[in-house]
């Protein structure tokens, strides 16, 4: 087993579903932790049981990912701690159903901010640290739902086609540079993504 003792992985939608696996192998290897999410209590009962069960350090921000300064907010705070991320998994994202012209415009667009824009800034502010220290790694999370159309999910398969293509895209220039760049796509699996998109009936 690769260990990662010493490795700080920043890791978004912690606290559910594959955020939980990802943060689990990670804290299991020695790595520490930088868990991010929305809900306050939820990231506080993570870092207990963490800090416990792995004897790793693990710090908390919670923030709203569908706002415009979220990312910004979780990179100053990151540097104005002295907290140095050596890896970034973009893992939270959410999905929903029904036609497009009756969903919401809000629906939609928290969306887009979540499993586009807020992933994106996060990477254009912390890729360039990674470059000139020569490491880091990234991870992007995305879906099998990236190659295909979505009907009655157009704007989630549409986001993660664009998490996929531009994962790809980054992965290429980075060659060289000591940092990687990675595009994970499941398929579908019991999380709380499918519950918390009113997916369950599809």
């Amino acid at each position: 087993m690769t260990t990662q003792e010493g490795k700080t992985a920043l890791i978004t939608g912690s606290y559910g579903g594959l955020g939980t696996q990802f943060v689990n192998i990670h804290a299991s290897r020695g790595g520490d932790l930088i868990l991010v999410g929305r809900n306050a209590k939820k990231l506080a009962d993570q870092q207990k049981e963490v800090r416990r069960k792995y004897n790793v350090t693990a710090h908390i921000i919670d923030v709203d990912l569908s706002q415009p300064d979220a990312a910004q907010k979780i990179y100053d705070t990151c540097k104005k701690n002295g907290w140095t991320v050596d890896y970034l998994i973009n893992n939270a994202g959410f999905g929903g159903q029904g036609e497009f012209i009756k969903r919401s415009m809000e629906q939609d667009m928290s969306m887009i901010a979540v499993n586009i824009e807020t992933p994106t800034r996060l990477t254009k502010l912390f890729l360039p640290d990674f470059v000139k220290r020569g490491h880091g790694k990234v991870l992007n999370v995305s879906s099998t739902a990236a190659v295909m159309p979505g009907p009655l999910q157009a704007v989630y398969y549409a986001t993660k086609a664009y998490v996929t293509s531009w994962s790809n895209a980054l992965w290429r220039e980075v060659q060289g540079t000591g940092v990687t760049v990675s595009c994970l796509m499941p398929g579908a699996m019991q999380t709380g993504f499918i519950s918390r998109g009113d997916l369950s009936s599809t």
